[in-house]
């Protein structure tokens, strides 16, 4: 009977142990205090530092250059000592596979030997204009907007094959996290910063596409990070620049912006992490605070504990890793202090701090162990609750368990530099690229009009690897059509238009709006003409005159909006013909105007010459006319 009795007590007490585990209950210790060798440990696990350059010495007014493409002593150094929980490359990290692959290599053995736990590395790859591998090692490809125009007839698939075909590359090269998908709602036409990177303005549709999105990568071993919670979809301003505020009413808020999040937080792969948006939404959270200026304002959601504790862990149930958006962003850099706004994002339930202190040279490793120290200090006494330091401690080794991060390390180098020699993901996804780029070809108007017959083209393009992009595809689709295209990075003499109009019977003008930045513009462009580069108005008002001129003198004018839709309204009265593309990604080799290559502009003129029928479907309506004139 007392063995029965003790075998009974005993699973009583596995169980209430599994329990507290379970519940985020640590056990006796949780009510213990944290020593300040624990907090230094646990600040540590929940800070993500960005590495993109880096100098030994760096003279006064000087700014270094040097990016990082293999693991600096003096960084190796810091990331042990401070036991830092992950890094976020950069473009300027990653030069071949072969040394990235060493690079990510080389991070993960510092931290594993020294014994401390493996790091998260991390990368924005979402695809589309936010892609930071070059086009040669991952395609890619069209982009969220894209794959929101075929949904109506392909459904989620394009989600589902373009995240597993970004996993697939990104995890032998040694990247563990993808902070992708967006799933914000654009709502808003004149979105300077999410705009294409948007699934679309539905609701369910961008929920639908997000879902997949996230299970492609997780399914391939990729963590995943929905962002930007609540909902950036319906600003004006970029929060890499300002502060933007969403006037959605709660109501509204539920209805859209956090119904992508609720059902993929609740879906059968719920994202591993959720990143904030450095947005104000008075209607979540109208809560007044005090900057480093002294002046009161709506609090930023990356710092409102209302919407990131109260909705998102308690109403949403959201049990996952919690990440900022880069804390160095203007959105709040401009606002508060490094030390502040990292202590108040985890006082609002943050578990992760990204990028919240720069670091460039020795000199700010100096600075960086201050702020560290203080955060440590603050936190010791007491600015952040130690139960609530345990939980995402708990939370943060769990993500790193479950999607055996250590493994890069424990397989050893040799594996990782073998598997990086099979390129068959690579050809695939060129595949996929290409298929997503025919499927998302959108007609807006002017179908009867289709085929163009004419072979005499002149084309206008935003600049000069669009224009050699065109020229590349109508060499190769269409060899007997003479094409001259002129980059309207500076506005053309007048009297070259007019010989060059009067030997064409088509115009075609392509056309990004808003205005793209001068890194997508790849250096084809002379630095002089970059310089004295012409701004969207100016570019708009001589497209419209150009267009009008086409009109009078009987050519067919084609056009092109190659980034969001919306602009075709104020050119539908002046053209014959209007396609969608949603994206104006280029692949090239640097300086080889032979090798540039982009898959949306190849389905563009395979439509115009009826060889792909334009199937797609504006994921955003860009009718009825929106009253307003183009933004410059």
């Amino acid at each position: 009977m007392n063995q029965r009795i003790f075998s009974i007590l005993a699973g009583v007490v596995l169980y209430a142990s599994l329990y507290m585990t379970l519940t985020g209950i640590a056990n006796l210790a949780v009510a213990q205090p944290l020593t300040e060798q624990q907090v230094s440990r646990m600040v540590g696990q929940r800070i993500i530092l960005d590495m993109r350059y880096f100098c030994e010495q760096v003279s006064k007014g000087q700014t270094c250059q040097t990016p990082v493409t293999e693991l600096p002593e003096a960084l190796k150094t810091l990331l042990v000592e401070h036991n830092i929980g992950g890094v976020i490359l950069f473009s300027e990290n990653i030069k071949s596979p072969l040394q990235l692959v060493e690079l990510n290599f080389s991070l993960q053995s510092a931290m594993i030997e020294a014994g401390k736990p493996p790091l998260i590395i991390a990368v924005d790859q979402e695809g589309g204009r936010v892609a930071r591998l070059p086009s040669e090692m991952l395609t890619s490809f069209a982009g969220n907007l894209a794959i929101g125009a075929t949904f109506h007839r392909h459904g989620s698939a394009f989600a589902q094959n373009v995240s597993q075909g970004i996993a697939r590359v990104l995890r032998p090269l040694g990247i563990n996290t993808n902070f992708a998908p967006s799933v914000d709602i654009n709502s808003e036409p004149r979105n300077p910063v999410i705009n294409v990177r948007s699934f679309g303005e539905n609701p369910e549709q961008v929920a639908a596409l997000g879902e997949a999105f996230v299970a492609g990568l997780q399914h391939e071993g990729v963590i995943s990070a929905i962002k930007h919670f609540p909902g950036h979809g319906d600003t004006h301003v970029d929060s890499h620049s300002g502060l933007p505020q969403v006037t959605h009413t709660a109501k509204q808020a539920n209805r859209g912006d956090l119904l992508p999040f609720r059902q993929i937080i609740n879906s059968a792969t719920p994202a591993a992490m959720v990143m904030s948006a450095h947005i104000q939404y008075p209607s979540l959270d109208d809560s007044q605070i005090t900057d480093v200026h002294g002046r009161s304002q709506t609090v930023p959601a990356t710092l409102s504990r209302k919407i990131l504790h109260t909705l998102l862990r308690d109403q949403m149930r959201y049990k996952g890793v919690v990440v900022t958006d880069a804390l160095d962003m203007a959105g709040i850099a401009k606002f508060f202090s490094k030390e502040e706004a990292t202590l108040r994002a985890f006082q609002a339930g943050a578990d992760i701090a990204l990028m919240p202190y720069t670091i460039r040279s020795s000199q700010d490793i100096a600075g960086f162990k201050q702020f560290f120290d203080n955060v440590v200090t603050r936190i010791k006494l007491g600015e952040v609750k130690a139960d609530e330091m345990r939980l995402t401690a708990q939370r943060i080794t769990q993500l790193k368990n479950t999607f055996s991060l250590r493994e890069y390390y424990e397989k050893g180098l040799a594996w990782w530099q073998n598997e990086i020699q099979d390129r068959q993901f690579h050809a695939r996804n060129q595949d996929i690229e290409k298929a997503l780029s025919l499927a998302a070809t959108t007609l807006l108007y002017g179908g009867e009009k289709l085929p163009v017959s004419d072979k005499k083209w002149l084309a206008v393009m935003p600049d000069s690897v669009r224009c050699y992009a065109l020229n590349n595809a109508v060499a190769a689709l269409t060899p007997d059509t003479e094409l001259a295209c002129i980059p309207l990075t500076v506005l053309p003499a007048k009297q070259t238009i007019k010989r060059l109009m009067a030997q064409a019977n088509v115009l075609l003008v392509g056309d990004i709006t808003p205005l793209h930045a001068v890194y997508e513009m790849a250096n084809f462009d002379s630095p002089s003409d970059v310089k004295k580069r012409i701004n969207q108005t100016a570019r708009h008002g001589f497209i419209m005159s150009l267009m009008k001129t086409a009109k009078k003198q009987h050519k067919k004018v084609i056009f092109a909006p190659l980034r969001m839709p919306y602009i075709a309204q104020t050119f539908q009265p002046v053209s014959d013909i209007g396609i969608a593309t949603f994206s104006y990604n280029v692949g090239y080799q640097p300086g080889m105007v032979d090798s540039v290559h982009s898959a949306a502009i190849d389905a563009l003129v395979r439509t115009l010459i009826g060889t792909n029928v334009a199937s797609g479907a504006s994921p955003v309506k860009w009718q009825p006319p929106l009253h307003h004139k183009p933004e410059t």
